[in-house]
């Protein structure tokens, strides 16, 4: 009885840390690979994940310079463009609802919020997703599986402070835009059954993504004549194909209610994912 109460309490515990956390980007919870969804089941719950991403994009600047004194354009610049960011703090939050077609494979639906922070800006905006997984052997206290799973997100920046240089000259401004992510991730591995409450997973992923940024920026100078630099920049962010690998634990609060949490890692990322899922 104890031991069932504290299980309950860890798990209120980890619903309230899973909505008080800011929202964010990248890496999707995985979990294991088979929620034990029995066919016909509902499975509701809540999955976060907190990562730390490097992306690289390629795209164009267009650079307009006004002479406000006169009301008049003096001209306009448009020049290639490479952009690193580095240390992008990316987190996601869902709510998420699953079913199970038959007693080895599962659905579920995810929508929640995404946050993206680089440089000290971000916003949260909406996201969704799309989660599937099987099971295909089973023996005993070992279970292999597969799943594969799908999202998109969004984040915005109201003052990101970006310096771009076109024509040999640095222009830098204050952008506001927003950044879009596409993500896939087909992932294998057991899952073995310790106990009756307690499971251990992982194994390894493949991790696709790609998205674009868009920031715009103005300034104006001071004195006369008194000039204005529009600055509109457009980039595809550099296709993301890659392995990693993830573990993680299971735990059973109830006959109905299981939380987990992870790492997982690959050459650009690492995350710490939590889920939670009450079966009904």
């Amino acid at each position: 009885m104890f031991i069932q109460e504290k299980k309950l309490q860890l798990t209120g515990a980890i619903i309230v840390l899973c909505f008080c956390c800011s929202a964010s980007f990248a890496l999707d919870p995985l979990g294991s690979a088979s929620d034990k969804l029995q066919k016909g089941q509902f499975g509701i719950g809540v999955d976060y994940s907190d990562s730390d991403m490097d992306f690289k994009a390629k795209g164009r600047s267009n650079l307009a310079i006004y002479n406000v004194t006169i009301g008049s354009l003096v001209g306009t610049l448009s020049e290639k463009q490479r952009l690193d960011l580095d240390g992008v703090e990316v987190h996601k939050a869902y709510a998420n609802l699953g079913y199970g077609i038959t007693d080895n494979l599962e659905v579920f639906l995810r929508l929640g919020a995404a946050d993206a922070d680089w440089k000290d800006d971000g916003d949260t905006h909406f996201s969704f997703g799309l989660r599937t997984g099987v099971t295909f052997y089973k023996k005993d206290a070992l279970q292999l599986s597969a799943l594969a799973q799908y999202s998109w997100a969004q984040s915005e920046f109201d003052s990101l402070p970006l310096t771009t240089v076109v024509g040999g000259t640095p222009y830098p401004l204050l952008m506001s835009g927003k950044l879009s992510l596409h993500e896939i991730q087909i992932a294998m591995g057991p899952t073995y059954e310790l106990t009756d409450g307690i499971s251990l997973y992982g194994g390894g992923f493949f991790h696709l993504m790609e998205g674009s940024l868009d920031l715009k920026g103005s300034a104006t100078t001071v004195g006369i004549p008194q000039f204005r630099y529009d600055l509109d920049n457009s980039y595809d962010i550099d296709k993301v194909s890659e392995l990693g690998v993830y573990i993680g634990a299971r735990i059973k609060a109830t006959n109905d209610i299981s939380y987990s949490i992870e790492y997982q890692h690959t050459n650009s990322a690492d995350a710490i994912a939590m889920r939670l899922l009450w079966r009904f």
